[in-house]
């Protein structure tokens, strides 16, 4: 299943980068997500910046269907590899992640590209379950979780970009 999505920020690549490798704007996120837990990690990987992060979804966020393969709660990984900035501030980072236990994984791509005076940030990820039968469930399922972070991430970053949070 693939899963785009963009928004554009007010701000210069380099500040748009600085905030989402910020952990406070992460743990903000998380935070507004209301996960039942989450661990942000920020480090050098060679010339690039890995961001990690692993969250575990409420037991409400799980459909009665799926349960019986995931259990009461997703427990998701990600990690984006940040490489080094083109000329003009624009980025890219290579996102893997997988859902702990079950044979789900989430791979593609993030970008930060500028776009006139502010920074456009985009998505281009793909989610696969090699589960028969309710494969492509647990694959909408992890794609919903997924998107839902993101859409809330894009609600901080509007604040935190603002100033007010």
């Amino acid at each position: 299943m693939d899963l785009s999505l963009a928004t554009s920020y007010d701000a210069s690549p380099e500040e748009v980068f600085a905030m989402i490798t910020d952990i406070t704007f992460q743990e903000q996120v998380f935070q507004r997500l209301r996960a039942q837990s989450y661990d942000v990690v920020v480090g050098d990987d060679g010339d690039d910046l890995a961001v990690q992060f692993h969250w575990q979804t409420q037991l409400s966020d799980v459909p009665v269907v799926a349960r019986r393969f995931v259990g009461t709660s997703l427990q998701l990984e990600q990690s984006k590899i940040w490489h080094r900035p083109d000329i003009d501030g624009a980025r890219q980072a290579d996102v893997d992640g997988a859902v702990t236990g079950v044979p789900v994984k989430l791979t593609g791509t993030t970008r930060i590209v500028p776009e006139g005076r502010g920074t456009t940030q985009a998505f281009d990820l793909r989610v696969t379950a090699s589960v028969p039968v309710v494969g492509a469930r647990l694959e909408q399922l992890v794609a919903d979780a997924v998107r839902s972070r993101l859409e809330k991430k894009f609600e901080v970053a509007w604040s935190w970009l603002s100033g007010s949070l």
